[in-house]
């Protein structure tokens, strides 16, 4: 790729920021002081409302570059006042049961929002609900009133308390139990957090390389911030000259050795200044890679025949798949390739005895030229200014910290490794070209890109449609051949089962998903489930706009996600962690994962079990959620059945007043 090329899709890559900054809305004219409306950004802490209930809604004019347009009137209307009526400052309030769209208007710009109207549970008869039926309650008045209607045939429900709060690490305790604890209940003991003793072998094979992913993001995220204004510069003004390493690898031939600074991400190192000076072999040019060999590597090194299959599958796999997913990666050094070194500093990143393994890493300096860091930085030594991969060596004898690595095993952690890391690079390469961005995704969302991206490139492998429901069976077929089972789906199954086996102490949305198992593999499956359910049919453009920005956290989820609350978006995922393939009748489909069998395949890595805690009331329980998480209640009710109540209050037993608790009634059978 020339520099003229890489500017031009730098161009495009800005138009196209520019024009999807906002998500609800149309086009529109001029505005005073020459400002032109484009978008009304509409916002909402919930889509529902209860009779005589009001909720408030908040609208914003923005021009063509997303900037907020003032003074600006908007003007709002219901499409139905009698069942909600709203006022001029964007207050809704329930009237009827049924269903209003209420849109706000800014000249000829509009955006809409579809408000339900559900009857008040404080005056209305008590809640009875038809088999699949699911009814939300937040608000402490609500609160007092979630009962059940007496019936005459057995029930079953579930009763999910869940933190809606669209901020990370906040946390609400709570003690939930029936109102009526006399009525008869059909028994089924809770269970509580004991762990199986193999978990702990598997949360060190998975906790080795979160740590040193967590370093060096966190190190990222504070040094090229820095140097965000610098790069964003170069829009508009000339491409810096490209460094001497640089311009060796742009015209790399196999037999060919160059310098590579190898980030230094040992403990008390600083990543940068005590980079580790390399030289390595080029092994291997290909359509999209140039593979080099650290000529400090072991014995046992990897043969050509492998480095060209490690070639061709990221050159016909890994490359098309996520940059279909994420987005065009940079070509700081217009070689039109990425480079990937197999170096024995990777190895020596994993301590001896260890079961986890570091396979390798990107390090986003790398993408930052000398001249655009601050003349204090010290990044400005080590970049390598180009697209580059740092990977572990072979090691057949174990001669660095006793740890034994195999060609094959080598080969094997490639894989899901380059899938995760390649869209960190990308992630950070499309935000630091675009001029709307102030700052690099939250560690939350962009890891739960990075483990989509490791499973979207191993349907692509095993030959599955981005939208075709898996189970185990599909993707774990043959117990003597799991390698493409193991670089790509099973580690996001295992995190995943650790946050259902105690949902209550970890969320996806929590700055601990930078290091903590449960907490990434939640990140995974809420991505995965408001790709199924808010993409509008085309998954990849809603990942691709997740990745460009130039909003992050849950704002951009949000924004992305058609604009939907976040409790909306976050009580269908709750829910469908029950009840996804449990054939409910009558139960949305929203309540369910659409491209996974979650049940069967958190099963399979659970001693075919289902992971998720539930307790069984009458309780009662004294327990927590997380922002972003919550618990599971679950309630067995026999024939002849008098009306129960659902009891939620603070841990000291006052009236839960918070206006981020959310509870969700689903009656399963």
């Amino acid at each position: 790729m020339t520099l003229q090329n890489l500017d031009l899709m730098r161009s495009r890559l800005v138009l196209g920021v520019m024009a999807g900054i906002v998500a609800v809305g149309c086009n529109e004219p001029v505005q005073p002081g020459g400002q032109e409306t484009t978008t009304v950004s509409l916002s909402y802490p919930a889509s529902f409302v209860a009779v005589n209930d009001t909720l408030r809604l908040q609208a914003t004019a923005l021009n063509s570059t997303g900037q907020t347009i003032t003074p600006a009137t908007i003007t709002f209307t219901s499409s139905a006042p009698a069942i909600a009526t709203v006022e001029s400052d964007g207050r809704v309030v329930g009237r009827a049961v049924g269903e209003a769209t209420i849109t706000a208007s800014f000249r000829a710009a509009t955006a809409q929002v579809l408000i339900v109207v559900d009857a008040d549970p404080c005056t209305g008869t008590p809640l009875n609900l038809p088999v699949g039926g699911v009814r939300d309650f937040r608000g402490a008045r609500a609160f007092t009133c979630i009962t059940l209607a007496a019936s005459v045939l057995p029930s079953e429900y579930l009763f999910v308390v869940g933190n809606a709060r669209a901020v990370q690490d906040d946390t609400l305790t709570f003690r939930v139990g029936l109102g009526t604890p006399t009525a008869a209940l059909i028994a089924n003991a809770a269970r509580r957090g004991f762990e199986d003793p193999r978990d702990a072998l598997e949360r060190q094979l998975l906790e080795v390389p979160n740590t040193v992913e967590n370093r060096l993001r966190r190190f990222e995220r504070e040094q090229i911030t820095a140097a965000l204004p610098n790069v964003q510069r170069n829009l508009t003004g000339p491409v810096a000259a490209l460094s001497l390493s640089a311009a060796q690898t742009a015209m790399m031939a196999v037999g060919d050795t160059v310098n590579i600074r190898v980030p230094n991400l040992a403990p008390n190192k600083n990543i940068c200044r005590d980079f580790i000076p390399i030289r390595a072999v080029t092994r291997v040019v290909s359509t999209r890679s140039v593979i080099l060999e650290d000529i400090a590597s072991p014995p046992g090194k990897l043969s050509t025949a492998d480095y060209q299959g490690i070639a061709a599958e990221f050159d016909a796999v890994i490359y098309p798949t996520d940059t279909l997913w994420f987005g065009a990666p940079t070509d700081i050094n217009s070689d039109q390739r990425v480079s990937i070194v197999y170096t024995p500093e990777v190895n020596k990143l994993t301590p001896a005895n260890s079961s986890g393994i570091v396979g390798g890493f990107f390090f986003g300096g790398d993408l930052i030229r000398r001249t655009e860091y601050p003349t204090t930085s010290e990044c400005r030594a080590q970049t390598n200014e180009q697209e580059i991969f740092y990977i572990i060596a072979p090691d057949p004898q174990g001669t660095i910290n006793g740890n034994q690595r195999t060609t094959a095993g080598v080969r094997q952690v490639t894989r899901g490794t380059i899938a995760h890391e390649f869209q960190h690079m990308i992630n950070q390469g499309v935000r630091q070209y675009n001029p709307l961005v102030k700052a690099f995704e939250t560690p939350w969302l962009n890891e739960a890109l990075s483990h989509f991206a490791e499973e979207v490139v191993g349907r692509v492998v095993r030959g599955f449609s981005e939208t075709e429901s898996l189970n185990s069976a599909m993707i774990n077929p043959s117990t003597t051949d799991q390698n493409d089972y193991t670089a790509f789906f099973r580690q996001n199954q295992t995190r995943f089962r650790f946050w259902a086996l105690r949902p209550d102490t970890a969320s996806p949305t929590s700055t601990r998903a930078r290091n903590e198992l449960a907490s990434r593999g939640a990140a995974w499956a809420l991505l995965r489930y408001a790709t199924d359910h808010y993409s509008n049919g085309n998954p990849r453009s809603f990942t691709r706009r997740l990745a460009i920005g130039p909003e992050t956290d849950i704002t951009n989820l949000v924004l992305r996600s058609s604009n939907r609350p976040f409790d909306e978006i976050l009580g269908g995922w709750l829910i469908a962690n029950y009840t996804d393939n449990l054939n409910i009748p009558g139960l949305n489909a929203r309540y369910s994962y659409l491209t996974w069998d979650m049940r069967d395949v958190l099963s399979a890595v659970n001693n075919n079990t289902y992971p998720l805690l539930v307790s069984t009331l009458p309780g009662p329980f004294t327990s927590q959620a997380f922002s972003g998480s919550g618990a599971y209640y679950l309630l067995r009710r026999p024939a002849v059945a008098a009306a129960t109540s659902f009891d939620l209050r603070t841990a000291s037993g006052a009236a839960m007043t918070s206006p981020n608790a959310r509870v969700w009634v689903v009656r399963i059978n």
